[in-house]
């Protein structure tokens, strides 16, 4: 039987076929409803920015962004979902600093890993964080909570969205730079934590300067004692940095992105990219970066991989050093 001669000209018209087929899929993609997973509890920035972003994809694709809130665990619940979805563009999952970096440093057993599992879309915001005290607190100053934290060992609680969350590791960050003894409560996403702090339930908590944070401010119930980050947050410019306080080194990264399961086919990653960075832009997703004190930052899918692999370089040996041990 002769054998078949595929000529240079056959493997080009291959080569094309395929182009035009690729092209033509991520043209019609989505073609059904996508799957939005969101890793915390509903109230906080990763909710409240899913669903304002969600409607202006559904408008641009012609297709629902269905938003599913999967709290618990610092996202350790949410983020295994999201690692186990099948990887054919109809799962997506918000997700940021704690799940992505700190997360496999607190915890023993991780159910997934944030560099194998994922493939980065888009990174959507930076949230520079700032340290609160609750007003039945008798201080006024970083400097007079300190003093009275010492005096007072183990009589504040503290909140965070879990072990491993942002808000966790910045509050044992202070408590070893300054000897102070303070309380964790977990719980399954920041805005139940924000909840129990407005209550006075818990006394202290690291979190952005969002508008129910600043409307409590303004009614004398919360006070924002210190920034972290290295320059003064543009809503509450009275505030002194952790710098200006003689404490260097708590500027903490505080970033949203989203990021689809590991294999989802890369023209998919990319025209989502596209539409998110659009969908950014949009007067309700402006309205909602105001309001939760965001800073709009987008990057390509491969910007926010360099950038997850960078910071786990960068934090992991530190987190160690604080003798903090995984769960």
């Amino acid at each position: 039987m002769p054998k078949r001669i595929i000529t240079v000209a056959q493997l080009g018209l291959s080569a094309c076929v395929l182009a035009v087929c690729i092209a033509a899929q991520a043209q019609t993609y989505p073609a059904k409803p996508v799957r939005w997973l969101v890793p915390s509890a509903a109230g906080g920035a990763f909710d409240v920015l899913t669903r304002a972003l969600a409607p202006q994809l559904s408008e641009q694709t012609g297709q629902p962004f269905v938003v599913d809130n999967r709290g618990g665990a610092a996202g350790l619940l949410g983020m295994e979902q999201g690692a186990r979805a099948a990887p054919d563009g109809y799962t997506i999952l918000t997700a940021g600093t704690s799940q992505l970096i700190f997360n496999q440093f607190f915890h023993a057993k991780m159910p997934y890993d944030p560099l194998k599992d994922y493939a980065p879309i888009a990174l959507l915001a930076d949230l520079p964080i700032a340290l609160w005290v609750h007003t039945s607190v008798p201080v006024k100053t970083f400097r007079e909570l300190i003093t009275y934290a010492k005096a007072n060992p183990n009589k504040l609680n503290y909140g965070s969205a879990g072990v491993g969350h942002l808000f966790h590791l910045a509050t044992e960050m202070l408590s070893e730079r300054t000897g102070i003894q303070v309380v964790h409560v977990p719980y399954k996403g920041v805005g139940p934590a924000m909840q129990e702090f407005f209550a006075g339930r818990i006394q202290l908590l690291f979190v952005v300067a969002q508008t129910p944070v600043m409307n409590q401010y303004r009614a004398g119930k919360v006070l924002p004692l210190v920034g972290g980050t290295d320059k003064r947050l543009p809503k509450l410019p009275e505030v002194p940095t952790f710098d200006e306080m003689g404490v260097p080194g708590m500027e903490m990264p505080n970033w949203i992105g989203v990021v689809a399961p590991a294999g989802t086919p890369r023209e998919f990653i990319n025209r989502l990219n596209r539409e998110m960075i659009a969908a950014t832009r949009s007067p309700a997703a402006v309205k909602t970066y105001e309001g939760m004190a965001m800073e709009t930052v987008t990057t390509s899918p491969e910007q926010l991989a360099q950038k997850i692999e960078r910071e786990i370089r960068t934090w992991g040996p530190f987190i160690r050093k604080l003798g903090i041990k995984p769960e």
